[in-house]
């Protein structure tokens, strides 16, 4: 039996559920079963997908409201969609009353940070310049700079080494870390790149998006297949 990997894909202002297939692809490669899960208000509904699925993906997309971590909107490139917001905050918050393995990428990481209290650099140009391109101009299945992965962290037992390549679309990062989260990797620039959780719960975040570099790319393969396997098991434990 495939564990159920709730996506909580990309929403707009019509309300409009959708996901990538890159995302899909990965999930399904790993041995999971992808769910879009759609956008609902209705909070029994919100607490019905968490019960139905084995864990969760959160993935890309826009600017968080930075009213969620007490600031105001710094300037005009930060693009925010409060449908989103509204929905993905009520599905991470049920969420983290569980102990249900969550996988959070891009836009997710920064979602998953705000929801444990942690702040973000709301544009990297103007409040963090540095000469690493976060926003690549190369095809997004394509690698773009290394990032530094923290001895001893998951993901060097995964990366077994000190760098790893990633690809890059974000002109947002983490500032301040939410509770229980540690740091995985960062940039040459010191821009954290990737998070865990500190308790047993298996929490991984990344900010680049290891959904695109599979066809290429052992160790994104293995980001996704280390999380399909701890949903199994949840699964199984269940």
């Amino acid at each position: 039996m495939r564990p159920i990997i709730g996506i909580i894909g990309k929403i707009d202002e019509n309300k409009k559920s959708e996901v990538g297939i890159d995302y899909v692809n990965a999930i399904e490669k790993s041995g999971g079963l992808p769910l879009l899960l759609p956008y609902s208000e209705n909070v029994d509904t919100i607490t019905s997908y968490v019960k139905l699925c084995d864990g969760f993906t959160f993935v890309g997309g826009v600017d968080i409201n930075p009213e969620y971590y007490n600031e105001k909107i710094l300037n005009s490139s930060v693009c925010i969609c409060k449908e989103r917001d509204d929905f993905d905050f009520l599905v991470i918050k049920e969420v983290l009353k569980t102990d249900k393995p969550i996988l959070a990428i891009c836009r997710g990481i920064q979602l998953l940070n705000v929801a444990l209290g942690g702040t973000l650099i709301q544009d990297i140009p103007t409040q963090a310049p540095s000469s690493v391109l976060h926003k690549q101009a190369e095809s997004r299945y394509e690698f773009s700079h290394y990032v530094n992965v923290v001895k001893g962290s998951p993901l060097a037992k995964i990366v077994g080494g000190k760098r790893l390549r990633v690809n890059s679309f974000h002109h947002q990062a983490i500032a301040s870390l939410g509770a229980g989260l540690s740091v995985m990797a960062t940039s040459e620039d010191g821009i954290i790149e990737a998070v865990y959780g500190e308790s047993e719960r298996f929490l991984r975040a990344y900010q680049w998006h290891p959904e695109l570099l599979i066809e290429k790319d052992e160790i994104s393969n293995k980001l996704f297949a280390e999380f399909v396997d701890a949903c199994l098991k949840k699964s199984k434990n269940s």
